[in-house]
């Protein structure tokens, strides 16, 4: 860790490892923010970023482990719209043309396939594939929103590949986040806080920065690792900023 804050790849780091329970090294190294140069403490607070995806994933777990939701369940039995998912396919239209084709599902999309990555679903914001692009100008962070619309939306982008086919890093646990609102009759935010955060001392752990005051204890990446919002989206790399889709950062979520 030393190394990395003197080879500035790091601004700074907290390190903790514990054997049966109880701390036996806890560290800070560098700084919090290379820009203020405040010191790194115990308790900066870290954007997660994508492992947003395992609270949200934990969070439907909880759900099955209750009897309330199965993993084999088309996801179709949650969120209506994408009873009428297809899939785009590129195909040569016999003049040397690429065209996307769209065909039906072979099967529904499962519960599974969200956790597991295996929809369909993709991002729009890294590739250059047809379908990648269509994602990319589909509007989807456009304005303010909520898990329901945001679902409802990308319920008529195509997918990319067959369900249970190909594994695909993309929207699956955006999705299923309003499934689990669903099941749950609360919001994403407030079911997790109340089944799992809470419950773990998780308790400044939230989808955005609710108290401005703690700003401070912020830690900021590098200048040049900072994130850029893709266009059309805004404030995402604000921690205060509510903004997105409302996956795992906010109530609504974010990638």
């Amino acid at each position: 860790m030393r190394h990395e804050v003197a080879a500035r790849n790091i601004p700074g780091a907290v390190l903790l490892i514990q054997q049966h329970g109880r701390p036996v090294l806890f560290e800070v190294f560098g700084v919090r923010d290379i820009d203020s140069q405040r010191p790194m403490t115990t308790d900066t607070i870290f954007r997660l970023y994508s492992l947003s995806k395992a609270v949200t994933s934990a969070a439907a777990m909880m759900l099955v482990d209750d009897g309330r939701l199965s993993l084999d369940e088309p996801l179709s039995k949650y969120i209506p719209a994408f009873a009428n998912a297809k899939v785009a396919v590129e195909r040569n239209d016999g003049n040397g043309n690429t065209v996307l084709v769209y065909e039906p599902l072979a099967r529904p999309i499962t519960i599974k396939d969200l956790l597991r990555h295996t929809s369909g679903l993709t991002y729009g914001f890294y590739g250059d594939s047809p379908v990648r692009k269509i994602y990319a100008a589909s509007g989807l962070f456009e304005r303010d929103f909520d898990n329901a619309l945001f679902a409802e939306r990308i319920a008529k982008l195509p997918l990319t590949e067959q369900p249970g086919t190909v594994w695909d890093y993309g929207h699956s646990t955006d999705v299923l986040g309003r499934v689990v609102e669903v099941v749950s009759g609360q919001s994403l935010f407030q079911f997790e806080k109340q089944r799992l955060l809470d419950p773990l001392g998780m308790n400044e752990t939230a989808f955005y920065l609710a108290d401005d005051t703690k700003r401070s204890r912020v830690a900021e990446p590098l200048p040049a690792d900072r994130f850029r919002a893709p266009v059309g989206g805004t404030g995402r790399s604000d921690p205060a900023a509510p903004l997105g889709v409302r996956r795992g950062r906010h109530d609504r979520h974010d990638r």
